[in-house]
């Protein structure tokens, strides 16, 4: 069973998404902050991270990607953005995994299908990598 982490400040998102992932057999925790989350990829050990951006800060998922990724060396820890960053503040454009900026697999916004969230978790951790497609 493939555990997944969920780490954003919307205590209404965390339950719900956790249900759905729970249903669908996913063994699932939860993270309300950056901090917390960041000890739980510590101590979780989890095989994949939906991480939202807007938390105390506009960009603070971002920065919690960057730190997995550079601080912990965790290169090829599936993570997931998902966020409302693009509705909230009306940005016209696609945001899109990259090695400098958004060290990700996947962006995507939410209001997302939940069949199609749980598609695309199966098939980053049907994957075999050594390294996330925008490894840093």
């Amino acid at each position: 069973m493939s555990k997944i982490l969920l780490i954003d400040d919307d205590p209404d998102f965390l339950d719900g998404a956790r249900v759905l992932l729970e249903q669908e057999g996913f063994d699932v925790a939860t993270a309300s902050s950056a901090a917390e989350g960041l000890q739980k990829v510590r101590d979780a050990a989890p095989d994949l991270i939906i991480l939202d951006v807007m938390m105390d800060t506009d960009y603070e998922g971002f920065d919690v990607a960057r730190t997995i990724r550079e601080k912990m060396k965790l290169r090829s820890l599936p993570i997931i953005i998902l966020s409302g960053l693009r509705a909230t503040k009306k940005i016209p454009y696609q945001f899109a995994p990259d090695e400098q900026y958004m060290p990700v697999d996947i962006f995507l916004d939410k209001g997302i299908q939940p069949n199609t969230l749980v598609r695309m978790i199966r098939e980053i951790l049907a994957e075999q990598r050594d390294t996330p497609k925008s490894p840093l």
